[in-house]
């Protein structure tokens, strides 16, 4: 009998609950083999099924090229195929030098005809060959639009040409003539200055009857550059294009060298749907009904994204970008189907994720509506009809409704300015649980449609009241220890034991909510008014209040929650199932759960920062 094979099984769930006689055998019968790194074991090799047991080292199982599955030791592969009629991964290659334990079919077999342990095998079966047909849908998907993974470098644009800053209108004309371009960007000594197109020519100069051959092409550049990276990834430059409204950008290939300019032809010349011209859609979209397909197809960006594994905060604020467009539009409808105008200037902002960028598939809808003063109440009277259309549109189209109505169609999220900053105060002076919740969902205020100057002073008051009150922010990071990570006593995780989220965690409670909870009670404290939680974490770094390693510890956890979160999500739509918060942990790789269990210890680190801060052990 070899007893260290013994000792190792007895220590690994389904070996630990077999008879001693039973695992003293196949312990005796297990062989150990050791494996170089970079070494490939075949799967599908005929007549070599048995189940393989990593003792040390780790082992990649591969699929078409890609990892499906990553182990430790005491994890296990090959068992697959005692369940169905061939295995579903490829191989198996050793990421570092690897022991194996190896145990022959016909022992396996005996293991097997114990009820518990065939039920355990058969479930681990399913669940590894559920991932990699997830694997082979994204890229299936993948395949279909491609364009996702592509940078910059891969569109080909014509080098820049330049003009000296004191150079004439005309003879910057005349160059762009000679180089067929519409565009050049002006330069003195070596610093860019701006850019100058043949519209700007014919704006600021011919419609203005200015003479070209005495104005400097400073006078009509426009200034700064907005710039992207040789590096960045395609959908990055069309959701600069979309946020800012404009149809070209500046490519650098360093801080100093322009590499060419990149219009929006450009970028609507690479195959596949993508966020400009989706955007020009939104802009011509005439009916509800085609800005409903136009959110469904917004939805499937969120899903080739995920498959394409591209950077969750850069899928947010593309998506964001996305949902601010077709809000515009449905304002743009409402208003033009109003009896009347609107009386006075108004502003609807995003609260909660939307608000922070970090809306991915569609989650419930929070905003609300700040108007200027007035005391008319022909004034209430349009924005509760107007409200009430502007909701009903975007449950059309596909927003779910607020559980909580924090909409701008409820009274309570719809106010004059006046009434908004005198409700602050009350917020302030109350210190109430609707208050703090109140509060934690106006700091993610981020204006969409109409008069944002409303907006910004609004957050900016609530900011500087909540910096002013000590009591409020104590509450607030309260808020941020009321969901605890679930791991155990020796970091395990925590499943739920019975009903619909049985063998399953809570995410967004144990992991997204006391993050953005805690760092936006600390941006509230020092004065930030950035929504992101990505930024607030970076500018509370600048601040002093984190150090750069807590800084990015917190970041990651943060990115590692959202993607798992995410990438449920998608699997749950595709699957025509509700989107929740749930995740299985037996669904994710070994490392990834091993990654998951240090997110949450962040967590717990974190939530004990704000504990010592706001001394809450003293609050009742």
């Amino acid at each position: 009998m070899n007893q260290e094979i013994t000792d190792f099984l007895a220590g690994i769930y389904p070996f630990s609950g077999l008879p001693g006689q039973v695992l003293e055998k196949a312990g005796s019968q297990a062989s150990k083999e050791q494996i170089p790194t970079g070494r490939i074991l075949a799967l599908d090799q005929q007549g070599r099924e048995a189940l393989y047991i990593l003792m040390k080292g780790s082992v990649n199982i591969m699929d078409g090229g890609e990892a499906a599955d990553t182990l430790i030791p005491a994890d296990f592969f090959g068992h697959e195929i005692f369940f169905f009629s061939s295995p579903m991964g490829k191989s198996a290659v050793a990421v570092q030098d690897s022991t194996l334990i190896i145990l022959e079919k016909t022992d396996f077999r005996v293991i097997l005809s114990h009820d518990r342990a065939n039920r355990y095998f058969r479930r681990k079966a399913e669940i590894f060959r559920s991932r990699i047909q997830d694997i082979q849908h994204w890229r299936s998907i993948s395949r279909m639009d491609p364009y996702l993974r592509l940078t910059l470098q891969d569109v080909k644009v014509r080098a820049p040409v330049f003009v000296q800053a004191e150079a004439t209108v005309s003879e910057a004309a005349k160059t762009m003539l000679q180089e067929r371009t519409s565009t050049c960007l002006v330069r003195q000594d070596n610093d860019i200055l701006g850019i100058v197109t043949e519209n700007d020519i014919l704006r600021k100069i011919v419609a203005m009857d200015l003479d070209p051959k005495v104005t400097a092409v400073r006078r009509i550049m426009c200034s700064p550059l907005i710039t992207v990276r040789s590096d960045d990834l395609l959908f990055q430059a069309f959701s600069q294009m979309v946020r800012r409204g404009i149809r070209r950008l500046v490519i650098m290939d360093s801080h100093t060298e322009a590499r060419g300019i990149i219009e929006e032809r450009d970028l609507l010349s690479v195959r596949g749907e993508n966020p400009v011209y989706l955007s020009r859609e939104i802009s011509r979209a005439g009916d509800f009904g085609t800005l409903k397909n136009i959110f469904q197809k917004a939805q499937e960006m969120v899903v080739r994204s995920v498959a394409e594994g591209i950077g969750i905060f850069h899928v947010g604020r593309m998506i964001s970008d996305m949902h601010d467009q077709i809000m515009i539009r449905v304002n743009d409808l409402i208003l033009a189907g109003m009896e009347e105008p609107a009386p006075v200037s108004f502003c609807i902002a995003a609260l909660g994720s939307e608000g922070r960028r970090e809306q991915y598939l569609a989650t419930d809808q929070d905003n609300l509506l700040i108007h200027a003063e007035t005391d008319h109440d022909q004034s209430r009277i349009f924005f509760e009809k107007f409200s009430d259309r502007y909701i009903q549109a975007l449950l059309d189209l596909g927003f779910p409704p607020c559980p909580h109505e924090v909409m701008i169609s409820s009274p309570a999220w719809r106010m004059s300015i006046d009434q908004w900053l005198d409700t602050v105060d009350e917020m302030i002076h109350s210190v109430d649980l609707d208050g703090v919740l109140k509060a934690s969902l106006m700091l993610d205020m981020r204006p969409v449609v109409g008069d944002g100057e409303q907006a910004w002073t609004l957050k900016s008051y609530l900011v500087k009241q909540l910096g002013n009150s000590p009591f409020m922010l104590k509450y607030m990071a309260n808020e941020a220890l009321r969901f605890k990570p679930p791991l155990g006593f020796f970091s395990h995780l925590i499943v739920a034991r019975s009903g619909k989220e049985r063998g399953r965690i809570d995410i967004k409670k144990g992991g997204v909510f006391p993050v953005t909870q805690g760092v936006r009670t600390l941006a509230a404290e020092y004065g930030i008014l950035e929504p992101s939680t990505e930024k607030r974490i970076l500018r509370l770094q600048d601040a002093g209040v984190f150090s750069a390693g807590l800084a990015a510890g917190i970041r990651e956890a943060y990115e590692f929650f959202q993607t798992l979160r995410v990438r449920t999500q998608v699997e749950q739509v595709k699957n025509d199932i509700k989107p929740d918060n749930l995740i299985a942990p037996d669904r994710l790789s070994a490392m990834e759960r091993d990654r998951l269990k240090d997110c949450f210890k962040m967590v717990m680190e974190f939530q004990s920062l704000l504990n010592n801060k706001y001394g809450l052990r003293l609050l009742t």
